[in-house]
């Protein structure tokens, strides 16, 4: 039976009536792809909900409060009929996903983008996922970890299998706000596994810096879990980039 992607955000987000869900979760059991399927739908429900609860959790600034406290005192009575208010629109997951992108990752990336190389921003969009674009893109393609370009606004971390058999990169963007994340491999483009906000870090003597230092927590925590090994040597990350990053 197919499966549509409508169906299985609703899974994902436990929508599902019992029966509907009991018959997913048997075709999962047998169908690989149809699993890895609903697994990025849960790890895109996970990301979204670690970006916004906080957000939507801040109490209002007081200065927004006292404008709308004094609005209110200085309007003129009126006589009021109410409405019934209209039920409000429900968001599917995709659409979360652009507003969660456009809202939080643009106010987070905004000087970031700005700043890059012309090619277009770090991070874009592509149904309801976050992926590498721009500068960072062309990085995590084609740079390698042990050989490092001077002066590039993107650094290269470490390479390593995934636990589904796939690539992933950390990487690192040297500028004024730096940001780092890990990126996994995905058919012909770079999914954001995860992306948090770092301190730069000054290149130590002979301009070298080890990859693993100074990863913000939740990076280097993604980084552990997603690992199926050691990192990549030289000449497996060479191989793995020769093959263009396909399992």
């Amino acid at each position: 039976m197919s499966y549509s992607e409508e169906t299985l955000m609703a899974y994902a987000d436990g929508e599902l009536d019992p029966a509907a869900r009991a018959a997913l979760e048997a075709a999962m059991a047998a169908d690989p792809g149809l699993a890895q399927r609903v697994a990025r739908h849960q790890a895109l429900r996970a990301r979204l909900r670690a970006a916004l609860d906080p957000v939507l959790d801040e109490p209002l600034p007081q200065r927004l409060l006292e404008s709308v406290r004094g609005a209110a005192a200085l309007r003129p009575a009126a006589k009021v009929i109410p409405l019934k208010r209209p039920a409000a629109p429900r968001w599917s997951w995709p659409q979360l996903g652009a507003l969660a992108a456009s809202l939080v990752l643009g106010a987070l990336l905004g000087p970031l983008v700005l700043h890059l190389p012309a090619g277009g921003g770090a991070v874009i969009t592509r149904d309801g996922e976050m992926l590498a674009g721009g500068a960072l893109a062309r990085a995590l393609t084609e740079e390698l970890a042990s050989n490092r370009t001077p002066g590039s606004p993107v650094e290269i971390g470490v390479s390593f299998r995934a636990r589904d058999g796939g690539y992933c990169r950390s990487f690192q963007l040297r500028e004024e706000k730096a940001l780092a994340g890990v990126a996994c491999r995905e058919h012909d483009a770079w999914r954001l596994e995860v992306l948090a906000q770092s301190p730069p870090q000054p290149p130590a003597a002979g301009g070298y810096r080890p990859a693993a230092t100074a990863l913000p927590p939740s990076v280097a925590r993604t980084l552990d879990e997603l690992r199926a090994g050691e990192a990549l040597d030289a000449s497996a990350e060479a191989a793995a980039r020769a093959h263009g990053w396909e399992r």
